[in-house]
């Protein structure tokens, strides 16, 4: 099989069910009523170290994000760090992404200047570390955004139910985006 490359071919069900989504349209039902499930935040979750808040989006959406608030680091001079670990669940098979944010604010910068990226700090880290655990004990497996997520998993002449809107069919608008527009 040629689509997917490594994840599908890692998990070959995962190949037969996007075929059965977005080839044959044999599930469009049941991707509707997957849509509009709630993510659950797992209870573990509240023994991550530094919280500061958790949060749940759920959407009618193939996917929901789960927000923790890591507590603010403050220092010298109007200081302050606001970290933030997002978990974007796919509720159509049990997988996740990962990704982190920062507030920066300070005397010298105005207003606040915001990053997303890698980890960068101990308590992310930590909690991090913690959620990966966490997943993986409830069955999900983690996605990476540079392997995984851009992932091309067809070919647009391919699918011929659904519209071109990027230059391939990834396994992150696959699995996150509501691309049937079904939801």
């Amino acid at each position: 099989m040629e689509h997917g490359k490594r994840f599908v071919e890692e998990y070959p069900e995962i190949g037969v069910l996007f075929e059965r989504i977005f080839i044959k349209r044999e599930l469009d039902e049941w991707y509707k009523r997957k849509c509009t499930e709630e993510v659950q935040i797992p209870s573990e979750f509240n023994k991550i170290r530094a919280i500061k808040e958790i949060g749940v989006r759920n959407f009618v959406n193939p996917s929901s994000e789960i927000i923790i608030q890591i507590e603010d680091i403050q220092g010298e001079d109007g200081f302050l760090l606001e970290q933030q670990i997002n978990i974007k669940v796919s509720k159509l098979i049990p997988v996740y992404i990962l990704d982190f944010s920062y507030k920066l604010r300070h005397n010298l910068i105005d207003g606040i200047y915001e990053i997303v990226g890698m980890v960068e700090s101990l308590e992310l880290i930590q909690g991090a570390n913690q959620i990966r655990r966490i997943m993986e004990e409830k069955g999900y497996i983690e996605l990476s955004y540079l392997y995984d997520f851009y992932d091309t998993v067809y070919e647009w002449h391919e699918l011929q139910d659904i519209k071109p809107f990027n230059r391939r069919f990834t396994l992150g608008e696959a699995l996150f985006t509501d691309v049937l527009e079904l939801c």
